[in-house]
């Protein structure tokens, strides 16, 4: 059985599709606030941070990319609910742009360290981790979406 890139992408596209259903949830004001929970991040900061994982993941360990990601600046990113969708779109857009590039990637372009368990990671490895950070943090997005969009009680 081989998973092949196109099935990756699909399953990317869907995901995708799913973060712009939870955007258009959004205004600006809720876009940039955290439920009222310890340590719980904003439906900005969790969308950007999830563009900013795959986009790391597949351009630049897999392609070997430039990357000027700042991963802590994610979690305090705010700004217009304009600026997901562009991201979600931009994410989108790159990826089928890389798509050859992906498709006959055999060795990564760069080096991640040592996976869960200590394993090395492969192209296919880091794909899949790529889509699972993706996929997870829709779900996490939808339950935020859902609590800072949610009427005032009392």
């Amino acid at each position: 059985m081989t998973i092949t890139i196109d099935d990756f992408l699909a399953f990317v596209d869907i995901t995708l599709d799913g973060y712009r259903r939870a955007i258009d949830r959004l205004d600006d004001d809720s876009a940039n606030r955290s439920p009222d929970l310890d340590g719980a991040n904003s439906p900005f900061a969790i969308v950007t941070h999830a563009t900013g994982a795959a986009r790391w993941w597949t351009m630049h360990v897999t392609l070997g990319e430039p990357t000027d990601r700042h991963r802590q600046a994610e979690f305090t990113s705010r700004g217009p609910v304009t600026d997901l969708t562009r991201s979600v779109d931009e994410l989108q857009r790159d990826l089928a742009v890389v798509r050859p590039r992906l498709a006959r990637a055999t060795q990564l372009g760069a080096d991640p360290g040592r996976g869960p368990e200590g394993w090395s990671w492969t192209v296919g490895s880091v794909l899949m981790h790529a889509y699972e950070e993706l996929a997870q943090h829709l779900g996490h997005l939808e339950l935020t979406v859902d609590l800072v969009t949610r009427p005032a009680t009392g």
